[in-house]
């Protein structure tokens, strides 16, 4: 099993550009949940965006205002049910195929430092009541070592100490990560930035021994001020690629037509069933070729923003300069105006017969 966890800072706008993110996310990788914090309008809203991508299950906590949300959604696979819900953490219970159970724990700590150790208290008053092994995952909005921090000055970490006598009460150990150590930026220039490590997952002793292999991957910081992570039970494990699927656009095309009519026209030796394959298979090939070059302009650059975002971040915390980050970091979020704009064009149909909300046309 894995799961996307992202800190998105507000899906309430149909034009966020954090959607158009998650949707290049969700499309180059399973996910068997998706959880995202500070979403910033109610579960109602958020559930039908994602439905289409195979989370027909969800459940989540409704923002108070303009702040706060939390939304979970995950497949039919999962086999996810809820056992309690509030502001700042959802507990799940997860049965494995074989009948063993385990508990999944969305977390979103506090933002204010004098309510940080009354949240971490009340969640240790159920994580007490759990007789499986359980894993703890979101954005925690504490630090818990010097080098988890960096910025210009030495500031004394606030809740540090609280954070580990909490951790050692309940017997947590931190899963490990790869990628970009930080996941947190304040988004300010110069002498100003601060970077943390906020958002992990921690596991109670007896996680280890049903998944061993349990593993965190950092994206860069991008769109939010925090970074997506993914958690994944079985890291070492390579995962096969999805097959691609065609999408109903590119049969509006004339241009796809002529490549399909072109590429069937060809001639093929053998047995009538051998020409059908040779032919199905060309045509397959063509037009994907075709529809991905299509779509190269608008749908084919977030790895690369990935790749040059970790670079960036890599020269900004080794004091080299931040301008590489700044100038990729721009691009990105105009990027993302941009497929979010192409995305409404697209549906404005739609928007016309259903009313001005997120639709699965307008994600398909």
């Amino acid at each position: 099993m894995n799961g996307l966890i992202w800190n998105c800072r507000g899906l309430n706008n149909a034009l966020a550009p954090t959607i158009p993110k998650l949707r290049a996310l969700i499309s180059s990788t399973y996910y068997d949940f998706l959880f995202l914090i500070e979403t910033k309008c109610n579960v109602n809203r958020v559930s039908p965006l994602f439905r289409s991508f195979g989370f027909v299950e969800a459940t989540g906590v409704d923002a108070n205002g303009a702040a706060g949300g939390l939304w979970v959604g995950w497949t039919k696979e999962a086999r996810m049910s809820l056992i309690v819900a509030c502001n700042n953490f959802m507990i799940l219970s997860v049965e494995k195929l074989n009948g063993r159970l385990w508990y999944l724990v969305l977390f979103y700590g506090a933002s204010k430092f004098e309510l940080r150790e009354k949240v971490f208290e009340g969640l240790e008053d159920y994580l007490q009541q759990l007789n499986h092994p359980f894993l703890i995952v979101g954005d925690f909005n504490q630090v818990e070592f010097g080098s988890d921090k960096l910025s210009t000055r030495n500031d004394y970490i606030r809740g540090a100490c609280s954070f580990n006598n909490w951790k050692m009460r309940n017997e947590l150990l931190d899963i490990p990560f790869k990628g970009p150590r930080f996941t947190w930026c304040n988004n300010r220039k110069g002498v100003h930035r601060i970077y943390e490590r906020l958002d992990k997952a921690l596991g109670s002793k007896e996680w280890f021994t049903l998944f061993p292999d349990t593993g965190i991957k950092h994206h860069p910081i991008q769109i939010s001020d925090h970074a997506p992570i993914e958690i994944d039970l079985n890291l070492t494990t390579t995962k096969g690629k999805k097959p691609y699927k065609l999408d109903a656009w590119v049969l509006d095309y004339l241009e796809c037509m002529q490549i399909i009519r072109r590429a069937w026209d060809l001639n093929d030796v053998g047995s009538p069933a051998f020409r059908v394959a040779r032919k199905l298979a060309r045509v397959r090939h063509h037009v994907k070729m075709w529809a991905l070059d299509k779509r190269d302009c608008w749908s084919g650059k977030w790895d690369d923003f990935d790749k040059k975002l970790e670079h960036g971040i890599d020269l900004a915390t080794s004091g080299e300069g931040e301008a590489a980050y700044e100038l990729v970091n721009a691009e990105v979020r105009e990027f993302a105006k941009a497929a979010a704009t192409y995305w409404k064009q697209r549906a404005t149909l739609k928007w016309m017969v259903d009313g001005d909300t997120c639709t699965k046309y307008f994600f398909n």
